[in-house]
């Protein structure tokens, strides 16, 4: 274990079917109490899969297009709505304690230097045109936009999340627990909009409609970057200019005996929503 004071653990990043990349949350979070300092981790998706925000409701989504993609469905722990795990897909958790600097009481104001991280990371990478969601842009937004937009989770704007030419390319979500908070980051190689939107429970013009509107408002890093980073270069980039703004080191190490518990013990909460379940909500 390392002496320095701020370094923090940076777990093994996966390609995890949604149900175990989900439970990993709740590992990293059981980490904080067994370890004390903040964690990350990186995971990417190599199989397709509906993820609904933990209060959205069921009706928005469209069980028989599901059933013939071949697309799991499951339910995360923070709000938001539909994130659609695709290859190319990178995202990043990470978890830090009450007691860390960086953590605030505000939720809103707690993305503030997630935000500025991720938009000078992309900057190095070479994207243009970033710029930060702001607080009332984010409410503005909320009040204005199209509901069935809203109906996928990047459709949404928060606070702090990074636009390019006014295009989302980094979302944000959160969770609360006792012990902390853990931020779940998401970023697009390619944003697979149209798939996700022929997923909902629309009629056909709606699929229309929101897929252009979507595609108006998102953006995947292959579409504005002309060379856009590997997964790698996009990780190590983070990790440099996390140190350089706040003197942060990651230190690699594995996941825990209390996190791998952990891990297993939250399986069950995140495995496939049933057709049942479906079958249940609509009767």
């Amino acid at each position: 274990m390392t002496d320095q004071p701020n370094a923090w653990r940076m777990l093994p990043s996966s390609d995890d079917p949604a149900d175990l990349a989900l439970a990993r949350a709740e590992g990293l979070l059981a980490g904080l109490v067994a370890h004390g300092r903040p964690a990350l981790r990186w995971y990417g998706a190599q199989q397709r899969a509906m993820v609904l925000g933990s209060g959205q409701r069921l009706s928005e989504l469209d069980a028989a297009a599901l059933q013939v993609a071949g697309v799991s469905l499951h339910r995360r722990a923070s709000g938001g709505t539909a994130v659609l795990f695709v290859p190319g897909l990178l995202m990043q958790d990470i978890a830090l304690p009450l007691d860390h600097p960086l953590y605030q009481h505000d939720v809103t104001a707690s993305y503030a230097w997630l935000g500025a991280v991720w938009m000078a990371s992309l900057a190095q990478l070479g994207c243009t045109e970033l710029s930060l969601v702001s607080v009332a842009a984010a409410r503005a937004d909320a009040q204005q936009s199209d509901p069935l937009v809203r109906r996928a989770c990047f459709g949404g704007r928060s606070p702090y999340e990074v636009l390019v030419g006014g295009r989302k390319l980094v979302g944000f979500s959160q969770v609360r627990r006792r012990m902390g908070a853990l931020f779940q980051v998401g970023l697009y190689t390619h944003w697979p909009g149209a798939e996700l939107v022929a997923l909902l429970r629309l009629s056909p013009a709606e699929r229309v409609a929101t897929s252009a509107a979507l595609a108006a408002r998102v953006a995947g890093l292959a579409e504005v970057h002309p060379k856009p980073p590997s997964h790698n270069a996009i990780m190590d980039t983070f990790a440099a200019t996390l140190a350089q703004h706040h003197h942060i080191v990651l230190e690699a190490t594995p996941w825990s005996p209390k996190e791998q518990v952990a891990t297993q013990g939250a399986l069950g909460r995140y495995a496939p929503v049933s057709h049942q379940a479906f079958v249940s909500h609509h009767a």
